[in-house]
């Protein structure tokens, strides 16, 4: 990478810019340090905003954001930079505007005698309880650029973790599109057409052909009740998945189902393991971490579960034994935590255990990948088998007729 860059010499009579060239923004601010010079702005040379980057923008901010603002923010305080010179620099750095406003923000917080976490506070939508909580713990212990470091990592990986999950679904989800698509243009403006020369020749059409003529009717004089009934159906499920019944009621059917329920319960895991390793690892209270937990794992039934957690250890029960005793945690998770709360290392045993669970959600991936494209291409045929025999029989059957 290349980096545009003001500096003064030490004894701050000279200014120097220039560009240098670096791996990442850290590399380049040590080799300008050994240089002995004390920078005070440095930009990416990249700065043209593509079409992506619109849209990203448009978008707000993304978890691949979070990623980039951690990790140069932890890079430049490893590197000697004070709290104050890293915002600054972050504020000419970053082109994102949402990110830049949010910096800015942090940057006159900090300025102004606050804590660094005190100023996320205020864009706790954004950044997230549990990665707050990871900031203030960094503070109170002197440590916060080790902490961002850490903090960066696991996003990193939630990010990756959340790519394969996506990918997985991508292309089932386009070819389904593409079938729906194809199956509409052929009824709303195919089938009408022939229904036209069918009916001008007195032919009995075969019963696939009459059942699509009907579809095709239906779908183009009565379009509006399908719309109707179809956001009915969106918002009734909408309304019914923001209560907890509905919440249980979708986690239930989705745990219970082949592969997906695999799916749902391994990534539950690892958000939970994953994330309470790494505020134990940063000094947070375990009951404080549980908390965070509790709002950073998807299903309402895990929620329900670290609900418990946190009363057993309210009163006095080591965390091994509630997750032993709850039947939505492996027994090799509970195993885990009996040997890291022996040894002192509950943080390394829970990064294994994330790290197993993220192996298990690979192996379900690609399960789930060789499975759905037999069965999508299936039902393409199906699909085209059907549209063929429909619409090009009753088309031979006129031909033969003559």
């Amino acid at each position: 990478m290349k980096f545009n860059y003001s500096a003064k010499t030490q004894d701050g009579l000279a200014t120097k810019k220039g560009q240098i060239e670096a791996p990442d923004l850290r590399t380049a601010i040590a080799l300008l340090r050994d240089k002995r010079l004390i920078v005070y702005s440095m930009l990416p040379a990249q700065t043209e905003t593509s079409v992506m980057g619109r849209l990203s923008e448009m978008m707000g901010v993304s978890l691949n954001d979070k990623v980039k603002f951690t990790e140069y923010l932890s890079s430049m305080l490893l590197a000697g930079l004070p709290l104050t010179k890293a915002l600054e620099l972050m504020v000419f750095q970053t082109n994102k505007k949402s990110m830049n406003t949010i910096t800015e923000s942090l940057l006159r917080t900090v300025e102004s005698g606050g804590q660094l976490s005190a100023g996320l506070i205020k864009h706790i939508d954004t950044f997230g309880e549990a990665y707050i909580s990871l900031v203030r713990a960094g503070e109170a212990s002197g440590q916060l650029a080790e902490v961002l470091q850490r903090l960066a990592v696991t996003l990193e990986k939630q990010r990756e973790f959340k790519a394969k999950i996506i990918g997985a679904l991508i292309y089932p989800i386009i070819v389904t599109v593409a079938m729906v698509g194809v199956f509409v243009i052929i009824v709303v403006f195919v089938v009408p057409q022939m229904t036209a020369v069918y009916e001008s020749f007195d032919v009995v059409l075969p019963f696939s052909t009459r059942a699509l003529i009907a579809i095709s009717d239906f779908i183009v004089g009565f379009w509006w009740i399908i719309v109707i009934i179809l956001a009915g159906i969106i918002g009734g499920l909408k309304v019914f998945t923001a209560t907890d019944d509905g919440k249980y009621v979708f986690s239930k059917m989705g745990m219970r189902t082949p592969l997906i329920g695999g799916l749902i319960r391994y990534s539950n895991l690892v958000q939970f393991s994953r994330t309470l390793a790494l505020l134990i690892q940063s000094g947070v209270p375990i009951i404080e971490a549980l908390k965070i937990v509790r709002d950073s794992v998807y299903s309402i039934i895990y929620k329900e579960s670290v609900d418990v957690f946190i009363e057993d250890v309210r009163h006095g029960f080591p965390l091994s034994q509630s997750i032993t005793q709850d039947k939505n945690f492996p027994p090799m998770v509970g195993s885990m935590a009996v040997i890291g709360e022996e040894t002192g290392s509950i943080d390394k045993q829970l990064e294994s255990v994330a790290k197993y669970y993220e192996g298990e959600v690979d192996k379900i991936i690609k399960g789930l990948s060789t499975a759905i494209e037999p069965l999508i291409m299936i039902v393409l045929g199906a699909m085209v088998g059907l549209l063929i025999v429909s619409v090009i029989l009753p088309i031979y059957q006129l031909t033969t007729s003559f």
